[in-house]
């Protein structure tokens, strides 16, 4: 997560002063949880309700990478915040174990399935490497249990999937081919080998003034000039195609010897609503990168008491048209966008056709979404008011072929659909 330099609670679990800055918004400061081995205790839960609503704007947002924002924290209380999360272990020690961290654990894991065993080998190996402080912003890891294919659609440089018996398979992005390691231990060294080469490469590309790159790119260039994969003593491993399938998230609904799986309308979560989820149920929360949460171990009556029944707050059916919407802050919220969004995505999703997804976004980066949508939004500044281009079948960095006010949209839902 990130904080200020400086604050209070500096002496708690070691922490170093000055390695912290703030992400601003405009909204307030924004504060990212990424809760420990992706999983919140129910008082861990309650405390970051608790620090929304006390400190924040009263919302809490689940990530595409599976972590917690508060949005809308003053900055007068953005130490006393960092001190709460400190004192319930959802602090790192310092900036660059948080960046290391940066692991998605398949959140549909099961007991003896390996999926926490390995999580916690890679993230303590992570901690210990001496040689990783070059590699790109944001490189990160997957780590998927194989029991679905819905990870496949979270970014990560490199992924680790569970194989056949004790085995695994390690994955560089963008190649076709996976390394499988015979055991946990040496599916670790081949990610850290892999995070190696990544981080000398990249070392090397900045000392020539060029950018560092992701490891896919770094990869493909290298294949290009050797006609061959980096020779890494660790990755001296046998290698087999990756199984390509559907990509698509879980949906919402029960989910058998686990729990419930519930979504939140766009994404954000009220405060109020956190808070009687975790005072009224005992178990672990697991938030996950397709912005929902598993409640662990629930039953329905426990669901009702929960008040995950309720509409407003939650939704725990795949029929709900709001899963068919997505959307980025959007003004005023975030200073970089161009238009308010939430707001129009939720009034279009009753008009969107089943199978099919919309994405509203405030510029043209795209943040709340990374895949391609049925028809994505993307606010451009207008004489009199914001447009929104229609992106058919692209992301919003694509080309637009039509654009019109929200108002049009909300009058003419039927435009954006037409050819389905």
């Amino acid at each position: 997560m990130s904080a200020t330099s400086s604050h209070p609670a500096a002496h708690i679990r070691g922490w170093c002063p000055g390695a912290w800055q703030p992400m601003a918004s405009g909204d307030g400061l924004v504060v990212r949880v990424r809760p420990p081995l992706g999983r919140l205790t129910a008082q861990q839960a309650l405390l970051l309700a608790q620090l929304a609503q006390d400190h924040g704007g009263g919302l809490l947002e689940l990530t595409s990478r599976a972590n917690v924002q508060l949005r809308g924290i003053a900055p007068d209380r953005h130490r006393v915040v960092l001190q709460a999360l400190a004192a319930q272990d959802l602090l790192d020690s310092d900036a660059r174990t948080e960046r290391l961290r940066n692991l998605v654990i398949d959140p549909l894991w099961r007991a003896g399935d390996g999926v926490q065993a390995l999580a916690q080998a890679l993230q303590a190996a992570l901690s210990q490497a001496p040689d990783l402080d070059a590699l790109p912003a944001k490189f990160g890891f997957s780590i998927a249990s194989g029991h679905h294919a819905g990870l496949a659609q979270v970014a990560a440089d490199v992924r680790l999937q569970a194989s056949t018996g004790q085995a695994w398979l390690v994955q560089a992005e963008g190649q076709a081919m996976a390394w499988k390691a015979p055991s946990p231990q040496q599916a670790v060294e081949a990610a850290l080998a892999l995070a190696r080469w990544c981080a000398t490469q990249a070392l090397a590309r900045r000392s020539q003034g060029l950018h560092p790159g992701r490891l896919s790119r770094l990869l493909q260039d290298w294949q290009a000039e050797h006609a061959a994969l980096p020779v890494l003593p660790q990755l001296q491993l046998s290698l087999q195609p990756v199984c390509t399938s559907s990509s698509d998230a879980p949906p919402p609904g029960w989910q058998a010897g686990l729990g419930l799986l519930v979504a939140a309308p766009l994404g954000r979560v009220t405060a109020s609503a956190l808070a009687r989820l975790a005072s009224t149920h005992a178990g672990g929360l697991r938030p996950t990168p397709w912005r929902m949460l598993l409640v662990e171990g629930i039953d329905h009556a426990g669901a009702e008491a929960a008040g995950l029944d309720d509409a407003q707050h939650w939704m725990n059916s795949a029929s709900d048209a709001r899963l068919r919407v997505s959307a980025c802050t959007g003004a005023p919220g975030c200073q970089q966008a161009l238009a308010p969004t939430q707001a129009l995505a939720l009034a279009l999703a009753p008009h969107v056709p089943q199978g099919a997804h919309l994405h509203v976004s405030g510029c043209a980066k795209g943040c709340a979404r990374q895949q391609p949508a049925t028809v994505t939004l993307r606010a451009q500044a207008g004489d009199k008011a914001p447009m929104f281009e229609v992106i058919r079948h692209g992301t919003a960095h694509g080309l637009a072929d039509a654009a019109w006010e929200a108002a049009t949209l909300r009058d003419n839902p039927g435009l954006l659909f037409e050819e389905i």
